[in-house]
């Protein structure tokens, strides 16, 4: 391996100058051009080791699992890794096969080389912490099924008490009398699920210990069937053993014993498999276990050692044909030729076949798919059964008269509740009333390349340059600033071509680039008397700093977000701001050189701008009835993860709060947010023709703009056109 000499010789500098270069303690371009040159040539590395020496840090973490076996395990360690690494520290993994001694020695080892910080993860039962361990100068991190009342460092509890007992209230409500527990033993008495059991089952409860195997569940179910003819419902102690207890079942034909398991949460294993589940988020208890160690190491004096609990959730894991109906009438939906539209017709086939009916789906581009809708609803045409809507479409639609209204659900709360917050009122209601579903998600997310924002050599560059940190923006002055650093053009040294993918054209895509710009300068199209008041200073502020931004792009025409997708997947950009739907394959790492490397959070300025898509009914539709059953059925909350896994998106807010799917979209609780402090695009009154006022988003304002881009007027005389546009367009 090279030698910083080596580096110094072929720079043909001192070695301080090098070590100036390495540390940032330089300003001189040319010289530190000429040190990286050499080090890319030599492939030099910094010994992070003899770094190690210098200081009191090795930025490593010690972690200590009981082993591999258990997908818990595993996610736990990649999540840890992944925060860690994010905050420049590495990993030490032993496996401690479950016993103490090993334990033991894994903790000296780790002492040994001289670890940051020790995560030890232990499943075995309570004991009173060993003599001298208290004295550990190294912060010390216990992960347990119980609390350590004399452990020194601190204690994270995996907690399955009140889940259990929950589940337990559901069996005993529903009249459940005969029920088996097949567990480990250190779960059941670790965890006191055996005493919760108990209390609910002391004589019908049928208990089997088992080592956790698959053929210990299976042999243990036999055995309770063997001494029970009559199962109501059976507890599984974790996957293994759940997965022998499913086999035991099918060669017992006895397929309808609902199963409960104790394990982490995962859709495609549980439905239609298991009942119900007890689960436990390893991503939250990495993200605890870190936010705690990181404390220790960073603060050791403001510190204080602390016992968090993380309780288990108990959930149903009903099927998705609820409320389906057999008959033989056809339905027809006017949809948006998108990603969610093609994932809803593949779902429809589960309504197809479980009914009977058929349900066609036709697909138009934005433009045409508006202007079908508007010719249909003047027409009083009942040819579609139903449709999607853009989220400014859904007043123009309603007053032209061709949208069913559907009040009569607002009494079935519980259904709407599924909903993310808001969802309703934002995508469904017009003038206190409901007249859609919302179906297709709209918030707005800024995704970058983590590596680039991670690269020491690249943060030291930004630094000398702007005098800042290199950090995801979060203001759009910071944005352009990142984009111009990671353009080639401006900084040669990029790895990449260009700083940003943004959508650009005479399309409704530029118009939502500029309002979130506008928003964020305060600026607006309407004040609040309704009035045009698009030309200001504010809006010509955000109206350069779109330009700008245009400068770090490719420059391309774009047509859709997921053109914008598509560059950034291939590596070509270092930021994209994108809608959660169209989000596209920029994570699936056969299609994309960014998978694995995404960084994801709020857009700049805090003022995102809401899309999405609802569905609503023809009012002059004429199977009504039927087309509202498959509406209802396919809005329905257990819906939203399979449109989601299909490759669509979902309002359902159970998608976004379950965490066993963050490796599918690992930004989906940002949607939550983004969606909280996203705004509503303004609709003006115009009384004769309400499908006109889309037209200043889909129209007038990229028109101007992209004529500022042509070089034919300014931005000054493009915000005047604009104004008096939509002057005459409110008439």
């Amino acid at each position: 391996m090279a030698t910083l000499k080596e580096v110094a010789g072929l720079a043909g500098v001192s070695l301080g100058t090098v070590s100036n270069v390495l540390n940032g303690k330089t300003q001189n371009e040319e010289l530190i051009s000429r040190v990286e040159k050499a080090m890319k040539q030599l492939a030099y590395r910094p010994d992070a080791t003899a770094r190690s020496l210098k200081s009191t840090r090795t930025n490593v973490v010690g972690v200590i699992l009981p082993d591999m076996a258990q997908k818990f395990n595993g996610d736990f360690l990649m999540e840890l890794e992944r925060l860690l690494r994010e905050r420049g520290y590495s990993l030490s993994v032993k496996f401690s096969r479950n016993n103490r001694l090993i334990e033991r020695k894994s903790i000296e080892s780790f002492l040994g080389m001289r670890a940051d910080g020790i995560i030890l993860y232990s499943v075995l039962r309570p004991k009173p912490w060993r003599e001298g361990w208290g004295q550990i100068e190294k912060p010390l991190l216990l992960v347990s099924r119980h609390d350590a009342a004399d452990f020194a460092g601190d204690n994270i509890v995996l907690d399955y008490g009140a889940a259990f007992r929950e589940l337990m209230e559901a069996l005993y409500g529903c009249g459940a009398i005969q029920v088996g527990l097949v567990m480990d033993r250190d779960l059941l008495f670790d965890a006191k699920l055996g005493s919760i059991f108990q209390e609910y089952y002391p004589e019908t409860g049928r208990l089997k210990i088992v080592d956790g195997s698959q053929e210990r569940g299976f042999q243990a179910m036999f055995e309770l069937c063997a001494a029970c003819s009559r199962m109501d419902a059976v507890i599984a102690g974790s996957p293994e053993i759940g997965a022998g207890i499913v086999k035991a079942l099918e060669m017992l034909k006895m397929g309808d014993v609902p199963i409960y398991v104790i394990k982490e949460s995962s859709w495609i294993e549980d439905t239609g498999t298991y009942a119900g589940e007890i689960s436990l988020s390893p991503k939250q208890t990495a993200r605890e276990a870190v936010g705690r160690l990181m404390e220790a190491i960073d603060k050791p004096r403001l510190h204080e050692a602390s016992t968090r609990h993380i309780p288990a959730v108990f959930k149903q894991t009903p099927m998705v044909l609820t409320g389906i109906r057999p008959g033989e009438i056809d339905l027809r939906f006017a949809v948006y030729d998108c990603s969610s539209a093609r994932s809803m017709e593949m779902l429809a086939m589960i309504y197809e076949r479980e009914s009977g009916k058929k349900i066609h789906f036709d697909m138009y581009s934005y433009d045409e798919l508006e202007k079908t809708l508007y010719e249909r609803s003047g027409a009083k045409d009942g040819y579609y059964d139903g449709f999607m809507m853009d989220i400014t479409w859904l007043e123009g639609l309603v007053e032209s008269g061709g949208v069913k209204n559907l009040d009569h659900l607002l009494s079935r709360r519980e259904y709407l509740a599924g909903f993310i917050d808001g969802a309703v009122r934002d995508y469904g209601m017009y003038v206190e009333s409901l007249y859609a579903i919302p179906f297709m998600s709209g918030s707005q997310i800024l995704f970058y390349q983590k590596d680039l924002f991670e690269n020491r050599s690249l943060q030291m560059r930004f630094k000398r340059k702007y005098n800042e940190e290199l950090a995801p923006p979060k203001t759009w002055s910071q944005f352009n600033v990142a984009a111009e650093f990671f353009t080639q053009e401006f900084t040669p040294e990029s790895p990449v071509k260009y700083g940003v993918s943004i959508p650009q054209g005479d399309n409704v895509y530029t118009a939502i680039e500029f309002l979130s710009r506008l928003w964020a300068y305060g600026g607006q199209i309407f004040n609040a008397m309704g009035e045009v008041s698009i030309n200001s200073t504010n809006a010509l502020q955000a109206l350069r700093n779109l330009l700008q931004s245009y400068r770090y792009s490719s420059g391309k025409t774009m047509a859709s977000w997921n053109e914008a997708a598509d560059e950034f997947a291939r590596g070509n950009s270092a930021m994209v701001i994108l809608y959660s739907s169209d989000v596209g394959d920029i994570n699936n790492y056969t299609l994309s050189r960014t998978a694995g490397n995404i960084g994801y959070a709020l857009p700049p300025g805090g003022t995102p701008v809401l899309g999405g898509w609802s569905l609503g009914l023809n009012r002059y539709g004429e199977h009504q009835e039927e087309a509202e059953r498959f509406l209802l059925w396919l809005g329905d909350k257990h819906n939203g993860i399979p449109l989601s896994l299909l490759g669509g998106s979902t309002m359902s807010r159970e998608y976004y709060e379950r965490p066993d799917l963050e490796n599918l979209e690992p930004w989906k609780s940002l949607v939550l947010e983004s969606s909280r402090i996203s705004r509503k695009r303004t609709m003006p009154e115009i009384l004769d023709e309400s499908r006109f006022k889309n037209m200043i988003y889909t129209s007038i304002i990229p028109g101007e703009i992209m004529g500022v881009v042509r070089g034919e007027q300014s931005g000054e005389e493009a915000l005047l056109r604009m104004e008096q546009k939509i002057r005459a367009l409110l008439g």
